[in-house]
This record gives C-alpha cells, structure tokens and sequence, in this order.
C-alpha cells in the first residue's frame, strides 16, 4: 500500500511537471492487454514467456510508468503465487528509481531480486537481475565493479536459454569497455551484441520490433560505433553513427535517454575529429532528447561539455549549461546517495557474517542432538538385540518344526503333481490308442496285400522258369521287388507309429533332438482324429493342413512337443464337436433338420526368421472372455465334470516355456479359437 501510494503521488508530480510532451513511457492498450494475458494464463512456462515480452516493452519507458509496470506485476505474482513473476516485478522496481537517480532504493530492490533468482536456481532469471542491479554501477561510471557484474550476468544467462537475456549483458559490457576508455574489448563486446540484436529483432513481432529498434538498436549501434571512433577509425564508426540516425530520424518526436546517450556518444566523435560545430549541435541534442523527462539529470554530461566549450566563447552560454550541468550532477553524484550506498555495503557485509554465524551456531546445535539421537538409538537397538537373542532359539526351534512339517508337504505335493502328470499322460495315451489302432492297419494290410501277391507271384515265376521262358522270369521279379519295396515302406510306417506311441507313453528324455514338426503335427492330428472317431462314430470333422515347406528340422524335444499338439488339437476336435451337438440340436428344434455348421479344424505352420510357428485352429465356440486368463492356469477346465483334469493346457505352457518359446491364445467367442506355438528353431 506504501509503495502504491508513492508511485500514485510520484506519477502526479511528474504529469504535472512535464506535461506528457511524449507517448515513449505511458503504458499503452498493449501494455494492459499483456497484463490481462499474464493474469489469465495458467501455465507456468508460458506465463513466463509473456512476463520477458512485459520486459522488453517496459525497457524504453520512463520510470513511473515502470514502477506501475512493477506494482501490477508484482500483485499478480502474489495472486498467483509465482516466484518468477516477483522476481521480474522486483528488478523493474529497481529499474524505475535507478532511472530517477534514486539508487539507494534502486538497490534494495535488486537485491531482493537477486536473492529470490538465487532461490529459484533460474540461470536465464539470475543472468537478467544481475544483469539489472549492473546498471547503477554503470550509471555512477564505477566501472571495474560494472563490469565484473554484467560478465556474472553473462556467465548466468548464457546457462540458460532466453535469448534477450543473454543479449543484455554483452551489449551493457560494450558501453562500459567504452567509458574505461577499453575501445577494444568495447569493440568485440558491441560487435557481438550488434549481431545478436539483429538475430532478435527477425524473429520478433512488429510492435515489439519498433520498441527495441529504437531503445535497444540505437543503443547498440550508439556502442559500436564509438568504439570505432575511439579506436580513429572514422569511417565504421561514421557507417554505424548512420546507422543509429537512420533510427532517430524515424522517431524525431520522441524523447527517450537512448536518443540522449546517441547524441552525447556522436557529440565526443565529432569533438575527436575536430567537427566543433557538429559536435556542439550534438550536445544540445543530447540535452534536448531528455528536456521535460523525468530523467533530465543525463543532460548534465553533454551541459558540462558545452559549459567548458562556452567557458572561452560566451559568458552567458557558460553560465546556462553549467547551472544544467550542477543539477543533473547533484543527482548523479550527491554526498547522500555515496554514503547511503556504502552504509548499505557495510550493512550487506554485516548481515552476511552474522548469518554465516547463526549457520555455524544451528550447524553445531544439530550435530549434538544428532550425536545424543545416535547414541540412544545404539542404546535401543542394544536392548532389542538382547530382547530379541532370549527369544531367537525358541523361534529357531517352532521355526524347525514348521520346516519340517512343510518339507514333508511338499514331498507330498510333489508325489502327487507327478501322480496327476502322469495321469494325464495316460489319459491321452488312451485317447491315442484307437486313433493308432486305426492308423496301424492302413500299413499293416499294405504288408498282408503285397504278401498275398508275391506269393502267387513267385509261384507264376516258377511254372515260367520251368517253360524256361526267361522274359516273363524277369518282369514278375521285377514285380516282386517293388512288392517288397512296398512292404517295407509300410512296415517302416507301422513301426514309426509304434514308436511315437512308446515315445508319448514313456517319460521325456530331456535331450533336444532335429524334429520334422511338419510330420509330427500331421500324424498327432490324424491320430487324434481317428481317436475321436473311435470314441464316438458320429463324430466327423474337416481337418485342413498348410505346412511351410522350408522349415527344415526344428531343434526340439518330440515326446514334450508332441503332447503339446496332441493337447491342442483334442481341444479343438471337442470345441468343434460340442458346437456340432448345439447347432444340430437347434436344427431339429427348428423342424429344419441338421444344421449347415461345418466343424473344421486347421493346422498349419510357418517359418519367421529364426523362429517357427505352429497355428491350431478351430471354429468352435471360442472361449468366454470372463475365463480366458485362467486357461493356463493348473487344474482349471471348462469341460464337464470327469472329461477334464485341467492339467493340459497347464502342461503345455510349461513345456513350451521350458523350450524358450511362447503360447499364445487369440479367440472370438461364439465363433473361433487360435492357439500359437512359436519356438526357436536353433
């Protein structure tokens, strides 16, 4: 409320006492605009981006509206609770009374930036009040300490990643090179800044562009081309005077202490080229550009300068210049504001020490009670490793017990899993046995067929032989031969079915060997068929096959993968048969008969790169989504009581699993089911 009523009464005086001759400083419908974004705005970060936009609008204005820029911000840092937003709101509070000449308060407010930039750890927010605080030093042409200050602010921005931040520094570092009388350094610094602002300004909108284009580009030519002149090289440093005219000329009828500092910076180059008139002309620019501004006090350089040149020519002009000068002077330089700066100095250094003191003081403090903490945590857990040693061997000893008890169980458990196991490998066995049952006789009456025909054969080729007719010997043992060939083609394929037999029914050796899975896959699913078959003559069903020719052998273990499929495809003949029972029952519900559903089941393969794939699928009624997590789980079936131990599919997932491979299941209910195997094929 105190600073509100200040700028309040400060903003009056100043209305009244220049009259508003320039719009450069009143806050326009923009400024007021950006302040209603900033308050709406509820992300952060572009809340932030909008607050740097509020900077650089307010660089070029005179300080009340400044300080009303800062009252605004400042309010609305603390409604939203935004750090960032306080901090930006204090370093223009200390831009606004530095632009007055009031520097000790100008201070304090920096400070408090500072101190929060700190806080927040934001190296583009800590470059920029930095930054800021510089000014003053600047301003007071107390140069070393200007320059060590914007070189931190520097380091700081160029850490972070706002542009006009980092520009800031460097162009400031240009100026103060130049009043050090450093033209070189002034030079490198104002040619970069030079060329960064020029970056800037293309990507920057058109209103913003016009505002730096005439504070910030004529200051940065203004710093250029100095340096240039000091360094005698007259025609760069006529190029970049141009330069900064061009901008001037666009904007004759403001009044702006970036035009003052132009017109006093060309008064000197003229001055060093022995121009006099020009350099004259320039000063009482200089003069003119801030007239009737609250920051008249910078016209008290360029009235020093006329006041010594008239000291030789006209009394009269001496005497007007030099009261110009003592009054801007008195502000810049009075007794007062020196010593309030180095009180504030000596107080800064006091209240550091005096920290660092309470530091050491809490720092000690909190080593003692962590070292009584410690020790009465030792003492605790003493007690407790004692209390817990008298009970330790009477746990141990239920704990044995209890050990024992559950090793027995799981004795028990384990004799019972592999009861059930191999109880499931029986039950299919069985389910296997019609099946091969069926499929051994194809072969086996191959056998007896061509028996019977090389008998009556051989008895042909002896009545020739004793005719002597030696021809008809030859073709019918031709003929016996390929017979023979026959018979051991299907004796061969009557003892493979033997063998997978005893391979199914007896336990996996463990050992992978080279499998044709094509083959494997093909006889597990006829068997089961005709398993089925045997079981229930009414059963029929399409089985179809596609087998990837490129497969090649598979590194797998036969018997453990061939339970697999046989699992697999004994499911799917059944989901197929049990929907067959449905569909033909509705149909005579209906009066119309059997249905036209086609049980089908397919298995087919296929190679993807180093792996196979083995796809069983069926039509059948798929499985209920509300189960289908459960499916691998042991003991759990969806079939009816005593057709289902639950362990098939557990058993399974566990073998394909122990193979290095995957089981996969993809069902659309009431239509189909598909199972995958995928196994490496190394």
């Amino acid at each position: 409320m105190k600073n509100s009523t200040c700028i309040l009464i400060l903003a009056i005086i100043w209305s009244i006492s220049y009259g508003q001759k320039s719009d450069i400083g009143l806050l326009t419908q923009k400024d007021r605009d950006l302040f209603k974004q900033i308050e709406n705005e509820s992300n952060p970060t572009i809340r932030h981006e909008l607050v740097t936009e509020l900077v650089l609008l307010s660089d070029d204005k005179a300080p009340i509206p400044q300080l009303e820029e800062a009252k605004y911000l400042f309010e609305l840092s603390q409604k939203k609770k935004d750090a960032y937003s306080e901090c930006v709101s204090l370093s223009l509070y200390g831009q606004g009374y530095r632009i007055t000449g009031d520097f000790t308060k100008a201070l304090q407010y920096h400070q408090k930036a500072i101190e929060l930039s700190k806080q927040l750890n934001d190296k583009s927010l800590m470059g920029f009040v930095l930054n800021q605080s510089a000014h003053i030093y600047k301003d007071r042409e107390e140069n070393e300490k200007a320059i060590a200050i914007y070189k931190h602010a520097s380091y700081y921005a160029n850490l972070g990643s706002n542009p006009y931040f980092k520009f800031y520094p460097l162009m400031n570092l240009g100026f103060v090179y130049l009043n050090a009388n450093k033209p070189d350094s002034a030079l490198y610094f104002a040619s970069i800044s030079v060329k960064m602002l020029e970056d800037i300004l293309i990507n920057t909108d058109p209103e913003n562009r016009m505002i730096m284009e005439r504070s910030l580009g004529v200051y940065s030519f203004s710093n250029l081309a100095s340096a240039y002149s000091k360094m005698n090289d007259k025609p760069n440093a006529d190029k970049y005077y141009a330069n900064a005219a061009s901008i001037v000329a666009k904007y004759k009828d403001v009044k702006t202490r970036y035009f003052q500092f132009y017109y006093y910076s060309l008064a000197h180059h003229y001055e060093r080229f022995n121009l006099t008139d020009s350099s004259l002309y320039a000063a009482k620019m200089a003069i003119e550009s801030v007239a009737s501004t609250p920051v008249e006090y910078l016209s008290s350089k360029p009235a020093k300068m006329l006041s010594d040149y008239y000291e030789r020519k006209n009394a009269d002009s001496t005497v007007k210049y030099l009261k110009i000068y003592l009054k801007g002077n008195e502000v810049m330089n009075s007794t007062r504001v020196t010593q309030q700066l180095q009180m504030m100095t000596v107080e800064e250094d006091q209240r550091n020490e005096e920290i660092k003191r309470a530091e050491k003081a809490w720092k000690d403090k909190v080593f003692f009670y962590l070292l009584v903490g410690v020790l009465i945590l030792v003492l605790l857990i003493s007690l407790f490793i004692y209390r817990s040693s008298r009970q330790r061997i009477k746990i141990n000893h239920e704990l044995q017990i209890q050990k024992n008890e559950v090793e027995k169980a799981l004795a028990e458990l384990k004799a019972t899993q592999s009861q059930l196991i191999q109880s499931e490998k029986m039950a299919s066995l069985g389910e296997l046995t019609a099946g091969i049952a069926h499929e051994i006789q194809n072969p086996l009456n191959f056998v007896n067929n061509f028996s019977d025909i090389n008998t009556e054969l051989i008895e042909e080729l002896r009545e020739e032989l004793e005719n002597g007719n030696l021809e008809e010997v030859e073709e019918f043992a031709k003929s016996i031969g390929e017979n023979e060939k026959k018979i051991n083609h299907h004796g061969k394929r009557a003892d493979a079915i033997v063998k997978g037999m005893l391979q199914h029914s007896r336990s996996s050796s463990g050992i992978k060997e080279p499998t044709d899975i094509n083959t494997l896959a093909d006889e597990y699913l006829r068997l089961a068929y005709h398993g089925l078959r045997a079981k229930d003559k009414s059963f029929d069903a399409t089985m179809k096959t596609d087998f990837d020719e490129t497969i090649g052998k598979v590194n797998l273990i036969p018997q453990d993968i061939g339970r697999v499929i046989l699992n697999l495809i004994h499911n799917a003949f059944y989901a197929v048969n049990e929907k067959k029972k449905v569909s033909d029952l509705e149909g005579f519900k209906s009066l119309q008969g059997l249905s036209h559903y086609e049980p089908t089941v397919s298995v087919s393969t296929k190679r993807t790169n180093d792996q196979v794939e083995l796809l069983i699928k069926d039509n059948g009624n798929g499985i209920p989504q509300n189960v289908l997590e459960k499916i691998f789980q042991p003991f759990f079936t969806t079939k009816p009581s005593g057709q289902g131990t639950g362990l098939g599919l557990s058993m399974s997932y566990d073998i394909i699993k122990a193979h290095g491979g995957e089981l996969k299941v993809e069902t659309i209910e009431g239509e189909q089911t598909e199972f995958t195997i995928k196994l490496n094929r190394f």
